[in-house]
């Protein structure tokens, strides 16, 4: 049994900004990730990440490890990593036997992360760029706009 504070050590050299993901590995033996999407069986999203010589991982992350502390991410995150090969879980409370493997990237690799959302196209679209809901970047055209009482020039 693993303590859930304790992350792996580090690798054969320290490396400061190592970050240690802990996830599982979604691709099958051809490099393929299948994702079901939308309900239950009805749409399936592929992830093929090269035909022929695999390249990365897509992972399912469920926390990290950076600097000795272990973290739980709020919910699970799918991030595409082409960097390191996949190693036997350890630390953090991710056993092996349970199919947790872990990967070593440092905090300015390249990953992508997946994001997967179903619903209506009121809700996706629609509702998500109500007030309050969009970015911030998107306010700053009207914040230019107003501080001239709406005026586009300064006559």
């Amino acid at each position: 049994m693993t303590d859930d504070s304790v992350p792996a050590p580090s690798g054969p050299h320290y490396v400061a900004d190592e970050i240690i993901l802990y996830g599982v590995d979604l691709n099958d033996a051809l490099g393929i990730a299948h994702l079901e999407v939308g309900m239950a069986g009805t749409t399936e999203l592929q992830i093929r990440l090269r035909a022929g010589t695999i390249i990365g991982s897509t992972v399912l992350a469920y926390g990290y490890a950076f600097e000795g502390h272990c973290y739980r991410l709020d919910s699970t995150r799918i991030f595409i990593v082409t960097g390191p090969n996949a190693e036997p879980a350890v630390g953090c409370g991710f056993d092996t036997c349970l199919g947790y493997k872990m990967w070593r990237i440092t905090a300015s690799e390249q990953i992508l992360e997946v994001s997967t959302a179903f619903a209506d196209a009121r809700s996706l679209i629609l509702d998500s760029q109500l007030p309050g809901k969009r970015s911030p970047s998107s306010y700053a055209i009207t914040l230019r706009m107003a501080h001239r009482n709406g005026r586009l020039q300064n006559d």
